[in-house]
């Protein structure tokens, strides 16, 4: 893939506004949800780098599906869902924490005692 220098620049600018705009959608919720302000995500700041990430991989890897857009929908659902488990094993692996806990939800990947 042979990146110019505009493209580059395309690519960081989409990362810092779906960073941007996923760090304020999941602190909204998650404020809601806890009736206090909540700072979401690993970073002190307005960034949430995993929805950045995630929008690149789908500018990237899906835009040339774009003119199927149920096949773009169900790629995106796996391809992020596998990025998500990545990271958030990455996450506990380095960092010694847990982002993402979804124990408690029924079909969970790795959960004890599936129903």
């Amino acid at each position: 893939m042979d990146l110019r220098l505009e493209q580059i620049l395309d690519l960081l600018t989409y990362f810092m506004i779906y960073s941007f705009l996923g760090w304020i959608i999941e602190s909204v919720y998650k404020s809601i949800l806890q009736k206090r302000f909540v700072n979401s995500g690993f970073l002190h700041g307005f960034l949430c780098p995993i929805y950045g990430f995630g929008a690149l991989i789908m500018l990237l890897f899906l835009n040339q599906l774009k003119s199927n857009l149920f096949i773009v929908f169900l790629a995106g659902i796996i391809i992020l869902s596998i990025w998500e488990y990545f990271v958030g094993y990455l996450l506990e692996k380095i960092l010694k924490t847990k982002y993402w806990d979804y124990s408690d939800n029924k079909y969970n990947i790795g959960r004890k005692n599936l129903p």
